[in-house]
C-alpha cells in the first residue's frame, strides 16, 4: 500500500486528487495539506510514503517544505506539481530531492504513472516539464522520466532511432540526412514509418515521446 500525503492550496485540487488516487489499487491517500508547513507537521500525523506538493502556496512553499522533507526524511518520495515550465524552477525542485515534477495538466493516469514510478526509484519528469528544462538540446543533465509507450521503442529500427532522436533535438531532415549519409527524402520516409509504428501525429507528439523515454 502506498500512502500518499496531497499537498495543495486549492481544496477542489485536493479533493480532484484524493478521489482518483483513492480508486486506484494500492493506493491511500492518508493527509491533506494547503501549504508547506502544513506538510510538515502533516508527516508526524500520517507517515506517508510519498507526497504530491504544490510549489505555489502560502506561508510555506513547496520548494521550501521539500527540502525540508528531504533532509529529515529522505525516505520519503515527493512528487512536484506546477503550472510552471520555467527551466530554473525545474532543476531547484530535483536539486533539493524531489523525485518526480508533473505539469499540472497531466492526466489523472499521469500522476499516478509518476506515483508508482518513483515509488520503485526512477524519477519522473513528464514530457512538457522535460522539454523545458531541455531546451533543443540536454546537456549535462539528462531529463528522465518513464512513459507508458516504452516498449513501442523496439517497434523502431535502429535508422528510426536515431532519426526520431535527431528530430527531437531540432535537426531538420537535410540536416538530418548530412549527418546520418542519407537523402532528406529518405529521412522523411523514415519519419512517417516513426509516426505510423507509434501512433503519433506532428512533431511536438515525436518530440515529447523521444523526451519521455530518455531518448535525447
Amino acid at each position: 500500500m502506498i500512502h500518499v500525503l496531497v499537498v495543495d492550496d486549492h481544496q477542489l485540487i485536493l479533493d480532484g486528487l484524493a478521489s482518483f488516487i483513492a480508486a486506484e489499487p494500492n493506493m491511500q491517500v492518508v493527509g491533506q495539506a494547503k501549504n508547506g508547513r502544513e506538510a510538515l507537521r502533516s508527516l508526524r500525523d500520517h507517515s506517508p510514503d510519498l507526497v504530491l506538493m504544490d510549489i505555489d502556496m502560502p506561508v510555506m512553499n513547496g520548494l521550501i517544505a521539500t527540502q525540508h522533507i528531504k533532509e529529515k526524511h529522505p525516505e520519503i518520495k515527493v512528487v512536484m506539481l506546477s503550472l510552471h515550465l520555467d527551466k530554473s524552477l525545474i532543476q531547484k525542485c530535483l536539486d533539493v530531492g524531489a523525485d518526480g515534477y508533473l505539469y499540472k495538466d497531466a492526466s489523472a493516469e499521469e500522476v499516478v504513472f509518476a506515483m508508482r514510478t518513483v515509488m520503485i526509484g526512477k524519477p519522473y519528469v513528464s514530457g512538457d516539464a522535460g522539454m523545458a528544462l531541455a531546451g533543443k538540446r540536454i546537456g549535462s543533465y539528462r531529463a528522465f522520466s518513464v512513459s507508458s509507450q516504452a516498449s513501442q521503442i523496439s517497434q523502431l529500427t535502429k535508422r528510426e532511432r536515431e532519426v526520431l532522436t535527431l528530430v527531437a533535438e531540432g535537426f531538420s531532415s537535410t540536416e538530418i540526412g548530412e549527418h546520418l549519409h542519407i537523402s532528406p527524402r529518405t529521412v522523411e520516409s523514415h519519419r512517417s514509418n516513426i509516426m505510423h509504428k507509434l501512433d503519433i501525429e506532428g512533431l511536438a507528439g515525436l518530440i515529447k515521446f523521444a523526451v519521455q523515454n530518455g531518448m535525447v
